[in-house]
């Protein structure tokens, strides 16, 4: 398999000039060939034996890269980068950070609301909802690729996605729909999921609007200029989940 017929190279071994193969020794031609196949021996061998060893140094268990749950990701300034490109006037957290540790699976869900002036001097309303998995015994690499340019709340493909460098081993913005973008990562056994959503509430008292919270609201303005701000929080939200090197 050395290209056409008139090249040289290879040499072809044959039966035809040698001796028999269980009656005499091939002298020095047949030396190349048993090194060949002993470099090919020892090379799978040595891989055999470093694959063995990542495998018990990370017993099968995807790397959580230091992350385990922690406080609130909807508390304090990890979330500073987005309100303050919101321009927030107040904010609040909709519920305590809900958490579940589980043995193969811990899971953290929170969600910070956001009131902020708009052009016109009404009011519109966002929401933030923050969303962490730390998957401790299976990759969770397939269901991350699985559920990509997918909106999780319907199951309809989003409206655009592309990839954001320096996040994790991978990251992913969607375009969910004009009122809602939203940030995967995934990195190692940890997936992060930050998702922005509007609501222009100028129309409605403070009041109704709580009333109606969960129903039909107006839409807000174009949320998907706020990626970069969603980045530098989904940074934050990653940092603040990792217990400190020592």
């Amino acid at each position: 398999m050395t290209g056409g017929p008139d090249q040289g190279g290879a040499e072809v071994i044959s039966d035809a000039d040698r001796a028999p193969r269980w009656g005499g020794a091939l002298g020095g031609a047949r030396r190349p060939w048993v090194w060949g196949v002993g470099g090919v021996v020892l090379a799978s061998a040595l891989w055999a034996g470093g694959l063995r060893l990542w495998s018990a140094h990370h017993n099968g268990r995807p790397d959580l890269h230091g992350y385990v749950l922690g406080d609130s990701p909807c508390g304090g300034s990890t979330l500073a980068p987005l309100t303050r490109a919101l321009r927030a006037a107040d904010s609040a957290a909709v519920s305590p950070a809900a958490a579940r540790l589980g043995p193969a699976l811990d899971q953290i869900r929170c969600t910070l609301s956001v009131g902020a002036p708009d052009s016109g001097g009404g009011m519109d309303r966002y929401e933030i909802f923050v969303t962490i998995d730390l998957h401790k015994r299976t990759d969770p690499r397939p269901e991350f690729d699985d559920q990509l340019r997918i909106d999780g709340t319907d199951l309809t493909p989003v409206e655009s996605a592309h990839r954001v460098a320096g996040l994790g081993d991978e990251a992913v913005a969607q375009t969910l729909s004009r009122q809602s973008e939203e940030l995967k990562v995934l990195h190692g056994g940890a997936v992060f999921t930050l998702t922005l959503t509007g609501y222009a509430t100028d129309y409605i008292s403070e009041d109704t609007f709580g009333a109606l919270h969960g129903g039909p609201r107006q839409v807000a303005s174009d949320v998907g200029r706020f990626e970069s701000a969603l980045v530098d929080a989904m940074r934050n939200v990653m940092k603040g989940q990792q217990k400190p090197q020592r």
